[in-house]
């Protein structure tokens, strides 16, 4: 299911609505982030932040999202990401952000209020695709320059029991703002017959 169809935009809900955002004819989203904007529990305690706009959609059962972006990167840590929230204190994310140095994927799994941050590899392209596969308690990150060759990032187990929340991101933590354009976005049931 395309997630930006009519019918779809109609399940989709804002946990920080940002002041700009529209859907695009071609069937896309563009969010603008404000400065300041992150999903991020520092083990630390430092930083504490849930308030990146996230527009997502409720979900039950196994499912894949799909997603194809590009972000306008000009500050460290300025990202679109694709999320996975339980609830506040357990959630999860795959991002395409910039390290300071290049576009890379980064991957941030959430669990009881204590987020753990990890950098893969560096993104080639400027409009990559991102991928979130939900089977029964475990979840898989997979990242792709092209849409056809994917490469796994993550796998991972987490207490996922009753409906999910799944949708977009953007943020801008340490920035000005930043603006990530999905290009399109997809909500489909997983192939079970994959390794992952």
């Amino acid at each position: 299911m395309n997630v930006m169809t009519t019918e779809a935009r109609e399940k989709m809900s804002w946990i920080n609505e940002p002041h700009n955002w529209s859907y695009t004819d071609q069937g896309g989203l563009i969010i603008e982030a404000q400065a300041d904007s992150d999903f991020f529990q520092d083990p630390a305690g430092k930083h504490i932040r849930a308030t990146a706009p996230f527009l997502s959609m409720s979900v039950a059962g196994d499912f894949e999202m799909t997603a194809q972006l590009t972000v306008e990167m000009k500050h460290q840590y300025d990202s679109g990401c694709l999320m996975v929230m339980v609830d506040e204190r357990n959630w999860c994310k795959l991002c395409f952000e910039y390290d300071g140095k290049a576009a890379t994927i980064v991957s941030v799994v959430t669990r009881d209020g204590s987020s753990d941050d990890c950098n893969s590899t560096e993104v080639p392209v400027s409009d990559p695709y991102l991928r979130i596969r939900k089977v029964e308690g475990c979840l898989s990150f997979f990242y792709s320059p092209d849409g056809e060759e994917w490469k796994l990032i993550r796998y991972f187990g987490m207490p996922m029991d009753g409906e999910l929340r799944a949708g977009v991101v953007a943020q801008s933590p340490t920035g000005t703002g930043c603006t990530c354009h999905f290009l399109s976005v997809s909500m489909t049931q997983p192939d079970l017959t994959a390794r992952f």
